[in-house]
């Protein structure tokens, strides 16, 4: 039976660059980091697979980072948009969500549009990670039940 969602995992083109967005910008810390062959290969049904996997940790969440030297990747895409077909983004609960948004902006992250409290005491954003990839930040603050 199935518990709980465990971990999002995504193939990168630049793996150094998404650690250092993931660990200095995000927050999270490199917590494996391991290449694999064989069993990669016959996983994925691909002979000569060679893979670098990175795990990014932030309290229970985990992102899997994919550098593939073979197959090769296609190229990520800059023009990602949130209705695009596929994983639509990488959302961040937090805290703080003006100051949080300001430390993005500060790290020259690029927001696909203003913030919006979407519901009240909900307030989301959508910006582009190393690879064009969308994620999300959203503060959810309690409401007074009526």
């Amino acid at each position: 039976m199935i518990k709980r969602a465990d971990h999002v995992a995504m193939s990168v083109k630049d793996l150094d660059k998404c650690i250092a967005f993931y660990r200095d910008v995000i927050g999270m810390e490199k917590v494996f980091d391991r290449v694999f062959e064989e069993g990669m290969a016959k996983l994925i049904g691909v002979p000569g697979t060679k893979v670098r996997i990175v795990h990014m940790k932030l309290n229970d969440s985990v992102i899997e980072l994919f550098h593939y030297q073979y197959p090769p990747g296609r190229e990520p895409r800059p023009d990602r948009s949130q209705s695009d077909f596929g994983l639509t983004h990488i959302g961040f609960l937090v805290e703080d969500f003006w100051g949080t948004y300001r430390h993005l902006l500060d790290h020259g992250v690029k927001f696909l549009a203003d913030p919006v409290e979407i519901r009240p005491g909900v307030t989301v954003a959508y910006f582009h990670g190393a690879e064009y990839e969308v994620c999300e930040i959203r503060e959810i603050i309690p409401q007074p039940q009526s």
